[in-house]
């Protein structure tokens, strides 16, 4: 196996080396082609340097040892060996560097929501004075911070590249948490959401358009590129769980403590998006801007039913699970449960995310796409009324319907998003998606703080479960039936094709 990926390198080498040099014997270049392949194969686990270097003394050495081929010419073929030689190092290096962009974006997004203040947030910012409507508004400003950037940002990633965009968000999101240890009041902490909402938005979107991208670059099949999406957001969830038990650790000494350690981890990704590597693929032109965002537009309203009901969906059904993690601390805290225990509670649902993102296709498979969608468009619904109606205990696993719903449609909503969408504007269809998403919670989220504070727990869990109810008959079925019809045809379609 280690001869096949050396020979296809050597064959690459030699087609650079036809294209740009001239054989004065045919048989010769053969020769040429099979002692680098030798040469690559048997040096594979020196420096790429180290490998040029013994090329170009090899070669040198064979110049001078033929006294039958003139001088100038034998310099020539030096010369030529010798680029097609490096040309050959360079794609092995850029080959490992892409083959190691999996694991680092995995850590790299690992670290990005490695929040530790999360399952105290709401306790953490009624300690420095706001109201659950303010907790409410602080978060629909951080949704408005990445309303206005996130399409840029996106935008930007297809033009100039994934990299860029990831180091320069995790600049940004390092510089938001060094900032939450000075935060006093509502427009302090306004700072804080406002350097997390630009990191954020740069991040979003590129970092799965890396991926896919370097899947691709690999040549790796669609079921790889399938299985990064539920390996990202299982990463992500698995850091909230580990998160929130470092949480409650540190919250046996203060709850200063964990503000400190979160603003020191949030220069980790910083670090790991220096370590990636640029895979080459299509690249928005930078041309006309205009005509590319309308041809984006149009792409993802207008390609399928099914692409144009994905994408509302992680718009709008995203919310549904969503306002539940906003909601769940302050009824813990109503239902008398201790701040230590917040981050125990909070592991083993994030815990619960991560399984069901890691095997959502495979839940996919077993039960089908429509059965999917009618798991992921009722669960919110019985969840918030779970959580009212179950109890302590009851509504605890009530509230695992959030995550565990949340953790397979994500992925199997996102994953049917990038596999409609080419490659290059794939960071800004997802910053698109999270665009529309963030809107949505910027112009209701206030509204829901305002419900809770007016007229308590009960009222507002009841009225958001008939708001799910709502966005799974008039979204979610239109879904599952657009899905039906395009499954049919596909069957119909290939019989066709067969004859």
């Amino acid at each position: 196996m280690q001869h096949a990926r050396c020979f296809q390198l050597a064959e690459f080498d030699y087609r650079e080396f036809n294209n740009y040099t001239i054989l004065a014997d045919h048989q010769r270049g053969h020769i040429a082609a099979d002692v680098r392949v030798g040469s690559l194969c048997a040096h594979a686990d020196q420096p790429a340097w180290r490998i040029w270097l013994n090329r170009i003394a090899s070669n040198f050495t064979k110049v001078f040892e033929n006294p039958e081929e003139p001088q100038a010419f034998g310099v020539f073929s030096f010369w030529r060996v010798n680029y097609s030689a490096a040309v050959g190092v360079m794609q092995m290096t850029i080959k490992k560097g892409l083959e190691k962009n999996l694991p680092t974006t995995l850590w790299l997004a690992f670290f990005q929501v490695f929040l530790v203040i999360m399952p105290i947030a709401v306790p953490f910012f009624q300690s420095k004075g706001l109201s659950m409507q303010e907790v409410f508004s602080l978060q629909a400003f951080f949704g408005f911070v990445v309303v206005i950037t996130e399409v840029p940002s996106g935008y930007f990633a297809d033009l100039f590249g994934r990299k860029q965009a990831l180091v320069v968000g995790s600049l940004f999101a390092g510089i938001g948490h060094s900032l939450l240890p000075f935060a006093d009041g509502f427009w302090t902490l306004a700072i804080f959401e406002l350097a997390l909402g630009i990191g954020y938005s740069l991040i979003s979107g590129a970092d799965i358009a890396l991926l896919y991208d370097s899947e691709a670059a690999l040549g790796r099949g669609e079921h790889d590129q399938r299985q990064v999406v539920g390996r990202l957001y299982s990463m992500r969830t698995v850091s909230e769980a580990v998160a929130a038990l470092v949480c409650s650790f540190l919250l046996l000494w203060s709850m200063d403590l964990a503000v400190y350690v979160q603003a020191v981890v949030g220069w980790f990704p910083l670090v790991l998006s220096l370590l990636l590597v640029e895979p080459q693929g299509e690249r928005l032109s930078p041309v006309n801007h205009a005509d590319n965002m309308k041809r984006i537009c149009l792409h993802l309203l207008t390609h399928s039913s099914v692409l144009r009901l994905v994408f509302i969906a992680l718009c709008v059904w995203s919310l549904t699970t969503f306002y539940a993690v906003w909601l769940l601390q302050k009824l813990w805290e109503l239902q008398g449960i201790g701040l230590s225990h917040f981050g125990y509670l909070w592991a083993g649902l994030s815990l619960s995310a991560a399984l069901a993102a890691r095997y959502a296709h495979r839940v996919e498979e077993c039960v089908g796409p429509s059965t999917l969608l009618v798991i992921i468009g009722i669960s919110p619904a019985i969840g918030y009324l779970g959580l009212e109606g179950f109890g302590m205990v009851g509504g605890y696993f009530a509230s695992l319907t959030f995550f565990v719903s949340r953790g397979l449609g994500l992925v199997v909503l996102r994953d049917a998003l990038n596999r409609r969408i080419p490659g290059e504007f794939r960071a800004t269809a997802n910053s698109l998606a999270s665009f529309g998403f963030r809107g949505a919670f910027v112009l209701t989220g206030p509204l829901v703080g305002y419900l809770y504070d007016l007229w308590g727990m009960r009222e507002t869990l009841y009225l958001l479960a008939a708001a799910t109810f709502c966005i799974f008959v008039t979204l979610i079925v239109p879904l599952i039936r657009a899905v039906a019809s395009q499954q049919k045809s596909l069957v119909q379609v290939a019989p066709v094709e067969q004859n």
